[in-house]
């Protein structure tokens, strides 16, 4: 695999070290990082890695300069020119031939903290790169969303454009397509408004229009009810609100009493304090022969 940035650190510095990768990972650059190396020999794979990479980040410390990792790592970087990026965490002046190249200080260079040192380092390594403007994407609020896209639309080309555009893509992709009834729904609804009782017996404000695809869209007749159907409603809602209406009208008037049939009307032709003898007396039977049925 070809990297952009081959980070040369000593162990003791790998805190730094970590942050280093993690905030030129962000900025998209492939970055030959792994926290778990700790054999401090030099191997082929590590030469080999070095050799496919573009750049050659080096951490100059105390440590480092006592590191032979560091020092087998920084010596192949020199060989090739404009390969080599040296940075610097104290007072350590690095030894012959690296005093003559520039080093950009990283003393103060934390996860809240950004030093001036850090900005040339990535100006540096972007240049190298062939991106520009780095620093003022570095500076753009974390928040500011109007900020960052105007700067990926002013640097289409650029693998953090390049990244955002790719993520858009992926979303749109996975976003289900919607169903055939709701499309159809959808588009029926979107030509509803304003449009009047189609000829076709459809209902008010939808044309009936005929779908696209007959797969894709229900018939107008399979979506709505007959024209009939629109009276009907109003029919028997008068019809419910008339039953209302006479019951509260005729119910029955309350009064005191035995539950009695017609008693209303008793009461409203029967002087006070009388009832009709039929009422309460039983009938009166006459007397007559004895017939004797059984013969």
């Amino acid at each position: 695999m070809a990297y952009d940035v081959f980070l040369a650190y000593a162990p003791n510095d790998k805190d730094i070290a970590a942050l280093v990768a993690r905030r030129l990972r962000a900025l998209k650059f492939k970055v030959r990082f792994s926290k778990k190396e700790e054999d401090p020999t030099f191997d082929d794979k590590d030469a080999r890695d070095a050799l496919k990479s573009q750049s050659m980040l080096v951490i100059w410390s105390d440590a480092a300069v006592q590191s032979d990792w560091v020092r087998a790592a920084t010596a192949i970087g020199h060989s090739r020119p404009g390969m080599l990026v040296q940075t610097v965490l104290d007072d350590t002046v690095p030894y012959d031939p690296f005093t003559q190249d520039r080093r950009y200080d990283l003393a103060g260079f934390t996860s809240r903290t950004t030093v001036e040192g850090w900005y040339q380092t990535v100006e540096e390594l972007g240049r190298r790169d062939g991106r520009t403007d780095l620093r003022s994407w570095i500076d753009i609020p974390k928040k500011d969303e109007d900020a960052k896209t105007e700067w990926l639309e002013a640097h289409p080309d650029d693998p953090l454009a390049i990244h955002a555009q790719s993520l858009r893509e992926k979303k749109f992709a996975a976003r289900p397509a919607p169903a055939a009834a709701a499309a159809g729904a959808a588009a029926l609804t979107a030509s509803a408004i304003g449009n009047g009782r189609p000829t076709n017996g459809g209902p008010v404000g939808i044309q009936n229009t005929a779908p696209a695809s007959k797969a894709a869209v229900p018939t107008a007749a399979a979506q709505t009810p007959d024209d009939g159907f629109d009276f009907m409603i109003p029919l028997i809602l008068a019809g419910i609100a008339a039953m209302f209406f006479l019951g509260y009208t005729w119910r029955s008037e309350p009064v005191s009493g035995p539950a009695v049939a017609n008693l209303s009307p008793v009461v409203n032709t029967c002087p006070v304090g009388t009832v009709p003898e039929n009422l309460i007396a039983p009938p009166v039977l006459e007397t007559g022969p004895i017939i004797n049925d059984t013969e």
